[in-house]
């Protein structure tokens, strides 16, 4: 059963303020030697309101692309909206198994630091959870160019650590649809209908 966020936990011992970075693999030296499987339960919905939501479940940490795959595949999979089904199937899916197979057995390892991963359906996943004390928000964007101690995956990841379950959530994922489309092409729209941009928010890490 996942570990039900009524407070987060926030570790402020040294190790996580480490932002030192293994010559190897260029990850930081916390990331390489963290429990590489902690399942995050997540609602992938439209948006913050909404009352429709796909449950989808991630155990490998490795970036904000994959991140950002699996939360794509979960709701094609899902079959909520079949017009983004139909897109996934006939645009993406062959991409994600090739990416899936070829982390397979270098899922649990930090090798899987070192292999590239393709370019996601979308470019920004906005996460959040709501506890009794707090609503803490991520915004994750895909190819941002930055080191990952510099991104909003890191920050997320290293709370999901600190939680010391081997399972947490759930929270709220809202994919995004890019902020630019090919020249002809329609904006990608996962639930048939326009994605509010919600600027009153807050976000406490964008990256």
């Amino acid at each position: 059963m996942p570990f039900l966020l009524e407070t987060i936990h926030e570790d402020a011992s040294e190790k996580w303020a480490d932002n030192e970075v293994h010559r190897y693999y260029n990850m930081p030296m916390v990331a390489v030697r963290a429990r590489p499987r902690v399942l995050m339960r997540c609602n992938v919905c439209r948006d913050t309101a909404s009352l429709l939501n796909v449950k989808v479940g991630i155990d490998k940490w490795i970036n904000a692309e994959y991140f950002i795959w699996e939360m794509s595949a979960g709701l094609a999979d899902s079959g909520a909206s079949p017009r983004w089904t139909e897109l996934f199937e006939g645009q993406y899916k062959e991409k994600w198994v090739q990416a899936q197979n070829e982390f397979e057995s270098i899922a649990d390892l930090p090798e899987r630091f070192l292999h590239g991963v393709p370019v996601p359906p979308f470019q920004v996943a906005e996460v959040r959870i709501k506890t009794n004390e707090f609503l803490y928000y991520w915004r994750l964007r895909a190819n941002t160019g930055r080191h990952m101690i510099d991104t909003s995956f890191w920050h997320l990841w290293k709370l999901i650590l600190q939680q010391d379950s081997p399972a947490v959530g759930p929270f709220d994922v809202i994919p995004k649809v890019p902020l630019h489309s090919p020249a002809g092409e329609d904006p990608i729209n996962p639930w048939n209908m326009s994605l509010p941009n919600d600027r009153r928010s807050a976000w406490c890490y964008q990256s």
